[in-house]
């Protein structure tokens, strides 16, 4: 249940400028009233941010749930299914925008910093007690009632990415993001997303990066304390996992569009690293 919310500061800008703020409750009336269901598992079309400002609540991301309270900021990247909370008593605001938004408006300093919190296979993306949420909030509803013509999505930018930065900081002390070896990684990882249905061989990855095979699995264990074989497996279940839920395919057709040849060994594979097999994971979660 949603706590209402008195405020009337409903913010929706022009979708053509790649940006939106709104409250939760708006979000979830805005979700029903485009026939969509918050409450199933649905995918975020959107790098999305979720501060919680009262009561609390269980969101759950990629079939990882978070339990937030009052304070708590959640980062998403488009393409994560989520789902809202039915059942606990929240409020709070929803700030969306697209990679576009983010390569256009973002300085290149600042978005490989601040790369890492809309990064889907790097965790957790829960940030507790996060004081600033007020201030970001109320900068960027001041930023929209002026009329900013076209430096709007600048301004708006500016203001984000003080606050992502900071968010950034607050993540950890201890997490790693040397510049060089961080833009390596990320190759790594779009390399992975765009050819995982193709390849699973770890040693193949490090030859089209031009380095080792030591060398990615101690890249891989910097960045995610995994190797790089293991990185992929669990990438490649991620998808099937998105898939078994967002699509009616059978389990045969999952198979195939994650790269098998053959649905037996996919089951195989799928129970070694989920441990249950996908018929049972689509029963209990999907």
């Amino acid at each position: 249940m949603i706590i209402q919310n008195n405020e009337p500061d409903y913010i929706k800008i022009e979708e053509d400028l790649g940006f939106q703020m709104m409250t939760i409750e708006e979000k979830l009336t805005l979700e029903s009233n485009e026939g969509n269901n918050p409450f199933e598992l649905h995918r975020a079309d959107f790098n999305t941010m979720m501060l919680l400002s009262d009561g609390e609540m269980t969101h759950k991301v990629d079939f990882m749930e978070y339990e937030m309270v009052k304070g708590d900021c959640l980062f998403m990247s488009k393409d994560q299914i989520h789902k809202f909370d039915q059942s606990s008593t929240y409020r709070g605001h929803i700030i969306m925008f697209t990679e576009e938004f983010m390569l256009r408006h973002f300085s290149l300093s600042a978005s490989s910093k601040i790369s890492s919190l809309f990064n889907n296979h790097l965790s957790p993306s829960l940030y507790q007690n996060f004081g600033d949420r007020h201030i970001l909030i109320l900068a960027i509803k001041r930023e929209l009632s002026l009329d900013l013509g076209e430096i709007k999505a600048d301004v708006l930018a500016c203001i984000l990415t003080a606050f992502l930065l900071k968010a950034q900081a607050h993540k950890s002390q201890n997490f790693k993001t040397y510049d060089a070896d961080y833009q390596s990684f990320m190759k790594f990882q779009s390399l992975v997303t765009s050819n995982y249905m193709h390849t699973r061989k770890s040693r193949e990855y490090a030859l089209i990066l031009n380095t080792t095979y030591k060398q990615l699995n101690m890249l891989c264990k910097t960045f995610t304390d995994k190797t790089a074989k293991e990185y992929i497996d669990d990438y490649v279940v991620l998808q099937a996992k998105r898939l078994m839920t967002m699509t009616k395919h059978t389990i045969k057709q999952v198979a195939y569009e994650c790269g098998f040849s053959e649905p037996t060994n996919f089951l195989k594979f799928f129970k070694k690293i989920a441990g249950i097999s996908p018929s049972q994971f689509r029963e209990v979660d999907a």
